[in-house]
Protein backbone atom coordinates (compact mmCIF):
# COMPACT_ATOMS: atom_id res chain seq x y z
CA UNK A 1 0.00 0.00 0.00
CA UNK A 2 0.76 3.96 -0.51
CA UNK A 3 0.45 6.03 2.56
CA UNK A 4 0.74 9.70 2.27
CA UNK A 5 1.12 11.56 5.99
CA UNK A 6 0.75 14.95 5.92
CA UNK A 7 1.71 17.53 9.05
CA UNK A 8 2.15 20.70 9.90
CA UNK A 9 5.89 21.81 9.87
CA UNK A 10 7.10 21.39 13.37
CA UNK A 11 8.49 19.11 15.34
CA UNK A 12 5.85 18.84 17.77
CA UNK A 13 3.34 17.53 15.13
CA UNK A 14 6.21 15.85 12.91
CA UNK A 15 7.87 13.83 15.75
CA UNK A 16 5.01 11.56 17.03
CA UNK A 17 4.28 10.63 13.69
CA UNK A 18 7.75 9.07 12.33
CA UNK A 19 7.21 5.50 14.90
CA UNK A 20 3.90 4.88 13.08
CA UNK A 21 5.62 5.83 9.21
CA UNK A 22 8.42 3.80 9.52
CA UNK A 23 6.21 0.82 11.19
CA UNK A 24 4.16 0.82 8.21
CA UNK A 25 7.85 1.16 5.77
CA UNK A 26 9.17 -1.91 7.81
CA UNK A 27 5.69 -3.89 6.71
CA UNK A 28 6.76 -3.09 3.46
CA UNK A 29 4.79 -0.37 2.23
CA UNK A 30 5.43 3.01 1.15
CA UNK A 31 5.47 5.99 2.76
CA UNK A 32 5.86 9.87 1.90
CA UNK A 33 4.93 13.11 3.67
CA UNK A 34 3.23 16.21 2.72
CA UNK A 35 4.38 19.32 4.06
CA UNK A 36 5.06 23.23 3.78
CA UNK A 37 8.19 22.98 1.80
CA UNK A 38 10.33 24.68 4.35
CA UNK A 39 9.61 21.48 6.37
CA UNK A 40 11.55 19.35 3.75
CA UNK A 41 14.45 18.83 5.32
CA UNK A 42 13.53 17.10 8.69
CA UNK A 43 11.23 15.23 6.69
CA UNK A 44 14.03 14.00 4.56
CA UNK A 45 16.82 13.59 7.46
CA UNK A 46 14.13 10.87 8.85
CA UNK A 47 14.30 8.90 5.58
CA UNK A 48 11.10 10.03 4.17
CA UNK A 49 10.12 11.78 0.31
CA UNK A 50 8.54 15.58 1.30
CA UNK A 51 6.29 16.58 -1.48
CA UNK A 52 5.22 20.42 -0.53
CA UNK A 53 1.83 21.48 0.24
CA UNK A 54 0.55 25.07 1.54
CA UNK A 55 2.12 28.06 1.91
CA UNK A 56 6.08 28.11 3.05
CA UNK A 57 6.03 28.40 6.99
CA UNK A 58 7.25 26.86 10.08
CA UNK A 59 5.66 26.48 13.60
CA UNK A 60 7.22 29.27 15.46
CA UNK A 61 5.64 32.43 17.61
CA UNK A 62 7.75 34.55 15.33
CA UNK A 63 6.66 33.26 11.96
CA UNK A 64 4.14 35.91 10.21
CA UNK A 65 2.42 32.95 8.43
CA UNK A 66 1.71 30.92 11.59
CA UNK A 67 0.70 34.67 13.10
CA UNK A 68 -1.76 34.82 10.64
CA UNK A 69 -3.15 30.87 10.84
CA UNK A 70 -3.13 31.60 14.43
CA UNK A 71 -5.37 34.54 14.59
CA UNK A 72 -8.01 32.29 12.95
CA UNK A 73 -9.59 29.31 13.69
CA UNK A 74 -6.21 27.34 14.92
CA UNK A 75 -4.97 25.99 11.27
CA UNK A 76 -8.21 25.78 9.94
CA UNK A 77 -7.04 28.51 7.46
CA UNK A 78 -4.39 26.66 6.03
CA UNK A 79 -7.44 24.67 4.64
CA UNK A 80 -8.03 27.93 2.56
CA UNK A 81 -4.04 28.57 2.13
CA UNK A 82 -3.43 25.93 -0.61
CA UNK A 83 -2.62 22.94 2.00
CA UNK A 84 -5.71 20.93 0.09
CA UNK A 85 -4.44 21.66 -3.25
CA UNK A 86 -0.32 20.11 -2.23
CA UNK A 87 -2.14 17.21 -0.40
CA UNK A 88 -3.83 15.94 -3.63
CA UNK A 89 -1.03 16.69 -5.93
CA UNK A 90 1.03 14.56 -3.72
CA UNK A 91 -1.46 11.91 -3.28
CA UNK A 92 -1.75 11.29 -6.74
CA UNK A 93 2.03 12.11 -7.61
CA UNK A 94 2.17 9.32 -5.08
CA UNK A 95 -0.59 7.12 -6.30
CA UNK A 96 -1.74 7.05 -2.31
CA UNK A 97 -4.01 4.41 -0.49
CA UNK A 98 -4.74 6.53 1.93
CA UNK A 99 -3.99 9.77 4.03
CA UNK A 100 -2.59 9.80 7.35
CA UNK A 101 -2.79 13.58 9.23
CA UNK A 102 -1.23 14.53 12.01
CA UNK A 103 -4.14 16.52 14.46
CA UNK A 104 -3.47 20.17 13.29
CA UNK A 105 -3.25 19.48 9.96
CA UNK A 106 -6.78 19.77 8.74
CA UNK A 107 -6.27 20.12 4.91
CA UNK A 108 -6.28 15.88 4.64
CA UNK A 109 -9.48 15.42 6.04
CA UNK A 110 -10.59 17.29 3.32
CA UNK A 111 -8.28 16.02 1.03
CA UNK A 112 -9.41 12.79 1.15
CA UNK A 113 -13.10 13.87 0.83
CA UNK A 114 -12.23 14.92 -2.12
CA UNK A 115 -9.86 11.90 -3.68
CA UNK A 116 -12.64 9.66 -1.97
CA UNK A 117 -9.82 7.94 -0.34
CA UNK A 118 -9.80 6.31 3.60
CA UNK A 119 -8.14 8.90 6.23
CA UNK A 120 -6.73 8.77 9.46
CA UNK A 121 -5.36 10.68 11.94
CA UNK A 122 -2.28 10.25 14.17
CA UNK A 123 -2.81 12.81 16.66
CA UNK A 124 -0.54 14.16 19.68
CA UNK A 125 -2.70 13.84 23.09
CA UNK A 126 -4.24 17.29 23.73
CA UNK A 127 -5.60 17.04 20.21
CA UNK A 128 -9.21 15.74 21.68
CA UNK A 129 -8.87 18.96 23.90
CA UNK A 130 -9.12 21.50 21.30
CA UNK A 131 -10.94 19.23 18.58
CA UNK A 132 -14.44 20.38 19.64
CA UNK A 133 -13.66 23.80 19.52
CA UNK A 134 -12.33 23.62 16.21
CA UNK A 135 -14.77 21.18 14.54
CA UNK A 136 -17.67 23.92 13.18
CA UNK A 137 -14.29 25.70 11.46
CA UNK A 138 -13.58 22.86 9.80
CA UNK A 139 -17.22 22.10 8.15
CA UNK A 140 -17.02 25.52 6.93
CA UNK A 141 -13.89 25.20 5.45
CA UNK A 142 -15.12 21.88 3.93
CA UNK A 143 -18.38 23.10 2.89
CA UNK A 144 -16.08 25.89 0.60
CA UNK A 145 -14.85 23.08 -0.93
CA UNK A 146 -18.21 21.62 -2.09
CA UNK A 147 -18.49 19.06 0.22
CA UNK A 148 -20.75 17.86 3.33
CA UNK A 149 -19.06 19.69 6.12
CA UNK A 150 -20.89 18.23 8.93
CA UNK A 151 -19.96 14.94 7.90
CA UNK A 152 -15.74 15.84 6.76
CA UNK A 153 -15.87 17.38 10.22
CA UNK A 154 -16.98 14.17 12.60
CA UNK A 155 -14.72 12.28 14.02
CA UNK A 156 -16.30 9.11 12.54
CA UNK A 157 -15.53 10.25 8.87
CA UNK A 158 -12.11 8.94 9.85
CA UNK A 159 -11.33 5.16 9.31
CA UNK A 160 -8.81 5.15 12.82
CA UNK A 161 -7.73 7.82 15.03
CA UNK A 162 -4.36 7.17 16.61
CA UNK A 163 -4.01 8.43 20.33
CA UNK A 164 -0.89 8.28 22.61
CA UNK A 165 -2.34 8.72 26.23
CA UNK A 166 -1.35 6.66 29.55
CA UNK A 167 -4.03 6.07 31.05
CA UNK A 168 -2.47 8.11 34.30
CA UNK A 169 -2.71 11.30 32.04
CA UNK A 170 -6.09 10.91 30.24
CA UNK A 171 -8.51 13.32 30.21
CA UNK A 172 -11.37 12.93 33.30
CA UNK A 173 -14.32 11.06 31.67
CA UNK A 174 -13.40 10.57 28.11
CA UNK A 175 -14.63 7.63 26.21
CA UNK A 176 -12.70 6.40 23.22
CA UNK A 177 -14.76 6.59 19.93
CA UNK A 178 -14.84 2.97 18.46
CA UNK A 179 -12.41 3.81 15.63
CA UNK A 180 -9.52 4.77 18.12
CA UNK A 181 -6.72 2.65 19.19
CA UNK A 182 -4.02 4.41 21.82
CA UNK A 183 -0.28 3.29 21.25
CA UNK A 184 2.93 4.05 23.29
CA UNK A 185 4.17 7.50 22.50
CA UNK A 186 7.31 6.30 21.16
CA UNK A 187 10.03 9.56 21.14
CA UNK A 188 11.27 10.52 17.83
CA UNK A 189 14.41 13.59 18.24
CA UNK A 190 16.12 13.20 15.54
CA UNK A 191 18.83 11.60 17.35
CA UNK A 192 22.36 13.26 16.68
CA UNK A 193 25.49 13.56 18.54
CA UNK A 194 26.12 14.60 22.26
CA UNK A 195 28.45 17.58 22.75
CA UNK A 196 31.55 16.87 23.93
CA UNK A 197 31.12 18.89 27.35
CA UNK A 198 28.17 16.17 28.01
CA UNK A 199 31.23 13.84 29.15
CA UNK A 200 32.60 16.16 31.48
CA UNK A 201 30.09 16.26 33.96
CA UNK A 202 30.33 14.95 36.71
CA UNK A 203 28.41 12.41 39.10
CA UNK A 204 25.95 14.66 40.45
CA UNK A 205 22.03 14.38 39.59
CA UNK A 206 21.05 16.11 36.11
CA UNK A 207 18.67 18.24 35.37
CA UNK A 208 17.72 19.19 31.98
CA UNK A 209 15.61 22.31 30.94
CA UNK A 210 13.83 22.52 27.67
CA UNK A 211 11.00 24.66 25.83
CA UNK A 212 10.54 23.15 23.16
CA UNK A 213 10.96 23.67 19.81
CA UNK A 214 7.68 26.74 19.37
CA UNK A 215 8.05 28.65 22.93
CA UNK A 216 11.81 28.37 23.46
CA UNK A 217 11.82 32.02 22.09
CA UNK A 218 11.24 33.21 25.91
CA UNK A 219 14.99 33.54 26.60
CA UNK A 220 14.27 35.87 29.90
CA UNK A 221 12.83 32.76 30.87
CA UNK A 222 15.32 30.51 30.11
CA UNK A 223 17.51 33.48 32.24
CA UNK A 224 15.23 32.91 35.33
CA UNK A 225 15.49 28.53 35.07
CA UNK A 226 19.37 29.32 34.89
CA UNK A 227 19.19 31.78 37.58
CA UNK A 228 16.87 29.61 39.69
CA UNK A 229 18.64 26.86 39.29
CA UNK A 230 22.33 28.34 39.83
CA UNK A 231 24.94 26.77 42.00
CA UNK A 232 22.60 24.13 43.16
CA UNK A 233 23.76 20.70 43.93
CA UNK A 234 23.18 19.00 41.18
CA UNK A 235 24.12 19.73 37.30
CA UNK A 236 22.10 21.29 34.67
CA UNK A 237 21.96 21.13 31.12
CA UNK A 238 19.96 23.90 29.15
CA UNK A 239 18.61 23.03 25.29
CA UNK A 240 17.87 26.01 23.95
CA UNK A 241 16.17 24.41 20.70
CA UNK A 242 17.15 25.90 17.47
CA UNK A 243 17.73 29.95 16.56
CA UNK A 244 18.47 30.88 20.19
CA UNK A 245 22.20 31.87 20.13
CA UNK A 246 24.26 30.40 22.89
CA UNK A 247 25.29 34.18 23.34
CA UNK A 248 21.77 35.23 24.53
CA UNK A 249 21.94 34.02 28.38
CA UNK A 250 24.88 35.73 29.04
CA UNK A 251 27.21 34.37 32.04
CA UNK A 252 26.08 31.33 34.04
CA UNK A 253 26.88 29.50 36.86
CA UNK A 254 29.42 26.75 37.05
CA UNK A 255 26.88 23.85 37.29
CA UNK A 256 24.87 24.40 34.02
CA UNK A 257 25.60 23.88 30.83
CA UNK A 258 24.09 25.31 27.66
CA UNK A 259 23.31 23.86 24.17
CA UNK A 260 21.16 24.05 21.12
CA UNK A 261 19.05 21.42 19.73
CA UNK A 262 20.06 18.41 21.49
CA UNK A 263 19.40 15.10 21.20
CA UNK A 264 16.59 15.31 24.03
CA UNK A 265 15.94 11.38 24.24
CA UNK A 266 19.77 10.63 24.77
CA UNK A 267 19.83 13.55 27.53
CA UNK A 268 16.77 11.93 29.29
CA UNK A 269 19.05 8.63 29.70
CA UNK A 270 21.33 10.15 31.99
CA UNK A 271 18.90 12.87 33.84
CA UNK A 272 17.04 12.53 37.04
CA UNK A 273 14.44 15.28 36.35
CA UNK A 274 13.25 17.64 33.71
CA UNK A 275 12.56 21.31 33.67
CA UNK A 276 9.96 22.29 30.66
CA UNK A 277 7.22 24.24 29.59
CA UNK A 278 4.50 21.12 29.41
CA UNK A 279 4.47 20.56 26.05
CA UNK A 280 3.28 16.73 25.11
CA UNK A 281 6.31 15.27 23.65
CA UNK A 282 8.67 16.72 26.30
CA UNK A 283 6.28 15.44 28.93
CA UNK A 284 5.54 11.81 27.30
CA UNK A 285 9.21 11.08 26.76
CA UNK A 286 10.35 12.51 30.22
CA UNK A 287 8.05 10.09 31.45
CA UNK A 288 8.65 6.97 29.74
CA UNK A 289 11.85 7.42 31.11
CA UNK A 290 10.56 7.46 34.38
CA UNK A 291 11.76 11.50 35.02
CA UNK A 292 9.61 13.47 36.98
CA UNK A 293 8.82 17.14 35.80
CA UNK A 294 8.73 20.83 37.26
CA UNK A 295 6.32 22.61 34.47
CA UNK A 296 6.19 26.13 33.23
CA UNK A 297 2.91 25.88 30.66
CA UNK A 298 3.00 29.28 28.51
CA UNK A 299 0.17 28.36 26.01
CA UNK A 300 -1.44 26.00 24.14
CA UNK A 301 -2.08 21.73 25.27
CA UNK A 302 0.57 22.91 27.89
CA UNK A 303 -1.55 23.74 31.23
CA UNK A 304 -3.74 21.23 30.51
CA UNK A 305 -0.77 18.70 30.38
CA UNK A 306 0.79 20.47 33.16
CA UNK A 307 -2.57 19.86 35.27
CA UNK A 308 -2.69 16.17 34.10
CA UNK A 309 0.81 15.20 35.98
CA UNK A 310 0.44 17.39 38.90
CA UNK A 311 -2.49 15.86 39.54
CA UNK A 312 -0.86 12.31 38.64
CA UNK A 313 1.48 13.05 41.03
CA UNK A 314 4.71 13.18 38.62
CA UNK A 315 5.05 16.61 38.54
CA UNK A 316 5.23 20.19 40.19
CA UNK A 317 4.63 23.19 38.44
CA UNK A 318 3.21 26.67 37.71
CA UNK A 319 -0.37 27.36 36.03
CA UNK A 320 -1.65 30.47 34.95
CA UNK A 321 -4.98 31.08 33.57
CA UNK A 322 -5.67 30.53 30.19
CA UNK A 323 -7.97 32.34 28.06
CA UNK A 324 -11.29 29.96 26.76
CA UNK A 325 -11.01 28.45 23.00
CA UNK A 326 -8.34 27.38 20.94
CA UNK A 327 -4.57 28.72 21.52
CA UNK A 328 -3.41 31.47 19.58
CA UNK A 329 -0.41 32.98 18.42
CA UNK A 330 -0.16 35.56 21.21
CA UNK A 331 -0.36 33.15 24.07
CA UNK A 332 -1.70 35.58 27.00
CA UNK A 333 1.48 37.14 29.04
CA UNK A 334 3.67 34.98 30.92
CA UNK A 335 3.89 36.00 34.69
CA UNK A 336 7.23 34.45 35.68
CA UNK A 337 7.42 32.79 38.87
CA UNK A 338 9.76 33.65 41.57
CA UNK A 339 13.18 32.04 41.33
CA UNK A 340 12.93 30.31 44.59
CA UNK A 341 10.01 28.21 43.28
CA UNK A 342 11.68 27.11 40.68
CA UNK A 343 14.59 26.02 42.75
CA UNK A 344 12.83 24.56 45.48
CA UNK A 345 10.21 22.77 43.33
CA UNK A 346 13.34 21.13 41.16
CA UNK A 347 15.07 20.20 44.46
CA UNK A 348 11.72 18.71 45.54
CA UNK A 349 11.78 16.76 43.00
CA UNK A 350 15.17 15.19 43.46
CA UNK A 351 14.71 14.88 47.38
CA UNK A 352 11.12 13.03 47.59
CA UNK A 353 11.05 10.09 46.23
CA UNK A 354 7.14 9.81 45.74
CA UNK A 355 7.63 12.03 42.43
CA UNK A 356 9.67 9.77 41.00
CA UNK A 357 7.97 6.99 42.05
CA UNK A 358 4.60 8.51 40.28
CA UNK A 359 6.93 9.13 37.08
CA UNK A 360 7.71 5.63 36.95
CA UNK A 361 4.40 3.83 37.57
CA UNK A 362 3.79 5.86 34.59
CA UNK A 363 6.98 4.84 32.72
CA UNK A 364 5.34 1.49 33.30
CA UNK A 365 2.17 2.49 31.59
CA UNK A 366 3.57 3.46 29.10
CA UNK A 367 6.21 0.19 28.24
CA UNK A 368 2.97 -1.54 28.55
CA UNK A 369 0.78 0.13 25.59
CA UNK A 370 0.86 -1.56 22.08
CA UNK A 371 4.13 -0.46 20.20
CA UNK A 372 3.78 1.74 16.66
CA UNK A 373 3.60 -1.84 14.80
CA UNK A 374 0.14 -2.24 16.02
CA UNK A 375 -1.22 1.48 14.69
CA UNK A 376 0.86 0.27 11.48
CA UNK A 377 -1.23 -2.88 11.84
CA UNK A 378 -4.62 -1.30 12.23
CA UNK A 379 -4.21 1.46 9.26
CA UNK A 380 -3.09 -1.40 7.16
CA UNK A 381 -6.55 -3.67 8.00
CA UNK A 382 -8.40 -0.48 7.87
CA UNK A 383 -7.63 0.31 4.35
CA UNK A 384 -8.27 -3.27 3.61
CA UNK A 385 -11.36 -3.15 4.47
CA UNK A 386 -12.44 0.01 2.91
CA UNK A 387 -11.07 -1.05 -0.42
CA UNK A 388 -12.68 -4.46 0.13
CA UNK A 389 -16.14 -2.72 0.91
CA UNK A 390 -16.02 -0.64 -2.35
CA UNK A 391 -14.84 -3.47 -4.45
CA UNK A 392 -17.45 -5.92 -3.31
CA UNK A 393 -18.04 -8.26 -6.05
CA UNK A 394 -15.73 -6.28 -8.69
CA UNK A 395 -12.86 -8.82 -8.81
CA UNK A 396 -10.72 -5.78 -8.56
CA UNK A 397 -7.03 -6.92 -6.77
CA UNK A 398 -6.78 -4.83 -3.66
CA UNK A 399 -3.37 -3.14 -3.32
CA UNK A 400 -0.87 -4.09 -1.07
Amino acid sequence: MRFLFTTIPGAGHFNPMVPTARALRVRGHDVAFAASPTFAQPIEAAGFEAHPAGPAWLEQLSDPVMQKIMAGEFFVDLIRMGMVEGIIRAAKATGADAIVRGSGELGGLVAAAILDLPVASAAPAAAKFYEPMIRPGVARAAAEHGLDGEHVSDPAFEMLRIDRVPPSLEMTGYVSPPNEINVRPEPYDRGGELPAWFDELGERPLVYVTLGTVFNGNVPLFRLIADALADQPFEVVIALGHGIPREALGEVAGNIRIGGYLPQSRILEHASAVVSHGGYNTVSASLGAGLPLFLLPMGADQPYNTERCITAGAALGVIQPQPPGPPTAAPPPFTPPDPAVIRDGTRRLLDEPAFRAAARAIAAEIDAMPPADYAAERLEASVIERQTARLHGSGAPVRV
